[in-house]
């Protein structure tokens, strides 16, 4: 993890859009740095001139790999006597109410399950009978290898919605939203507008080093869906987190064990449960 903070430029259009998102930070009490032109290379030297100010967050992290980190959680839970199996799960059947999860050549049988399958989770939610609205915001990647000494921290170009991170392998430039579900291939528009954007703020880049893009769960009123299933009170949802699964993820894992372990709780978990769909 690296504290150097994120910054976030713009050009001199919109500018009450930045006005408005600045003073909606202020009343909520984000720590926040109005930023000049000059602080801003000051930050940044790399990035071309093109910006009209900017807000810079001291006090952001970033992850340089988060695969490494993701690693370690696994690992630990590994020592602590979890068990790990990769198999496609189909369907999920009941047998005195205990969930039965079926895969090609075996079934599962267990006391209580939690379904937290990301975008993919609607085909298990779909198999209960639950009409969740789950699709997926599919956001691209590319890498420009040995180029993350060009910047120290992500920085994000707001008017194109769009940013670029140092990473272990290389510069991450990261943006996008398409609703193109989990099958379509990839818009190779899209990635050549990431490229295009990123020579923009740094100029003269080398060949990018790979092309991806994640699955964004994404449900219409951008809330997760954490709690029971609404037709099988041993099924457990914990999906639908958008843009901040990697900042959600702890809390919502510490709040749907302790559903599931029927812990009190002072927190108004209706909001996200799956039956506001129905």
């Amino acid at each position: 993890m690296r504290k150097k903070g994120i910054l976030y430029v713009w050009n001199d259009k919109n500018l009450k859009s930045r006005e408005l998102e600045i003073n909606v930070r202020n009343e909520l009490g984000v720590q926040q740095q109005l930023v000049n032109k000059k602080e801003i290379h000051d930050l940044e030297p790399s990035l071309k001139p093109f910006y009209h100010a900017g807000v810079y967050y001291p006090y952001a992290r970033h992850a340089r790999n988060p695969k490494k980190i993701l690693l370690k959680l696994f690992d630990l839970f590994l020592k602590k006597g979890g068990k790990f199996k990769k198999i496609n799960i189909n369907s999920i059947e009941f047998k005195d109410q205990k969930p039965i999860l079926k895969s090609d050549a075996e079934k599962f049988c267990f006391d209580r399950v939690v379904i937290a399958c990301g975008a993919f989770s609607k085909k298990l939610t779909d198999n209960l009978d639950e009409k969740i609205p789950l699709d997926t915001e599919r956001g691209y990647h590319v890498h420009f290898k040995n180029c993350d000494h060009l910047l120290q921290r992500p920085v994000i170009f707001s008017n194109r919605g769009f940013g670029i991170t140092p990473m272990e392998q290389g510069l991450r430039v990261v943006g996008t939203v398409e609703f193109g579900g989990l099958k379509n291939p990839p818009s190779k528009s899209r990635i050549k507008n990431l490229i295009n954007n990123a020579k923009y703020m740094l100029g003269d880049l080398p060949d990018h080093e790979d092309e991806w893009l994640g699955f964004r769960p994404t449900l219409p009123d951008f809330l997760p869906v954490m709690g029971p299933s609404k037709n099988h009170k041993n099924v457990f949802y914990c999906f639908g987190h958008h843009h901040l699964g990697w900042t959600l993820g702890p809390i919502s894992g510490k709040i749907v064990s302790g559903m599931i372990a029927k812990e009190n709780t002072n927190l108004n978990l209706a909001p996200y449960s799956s039956s506001r769909f129905n």
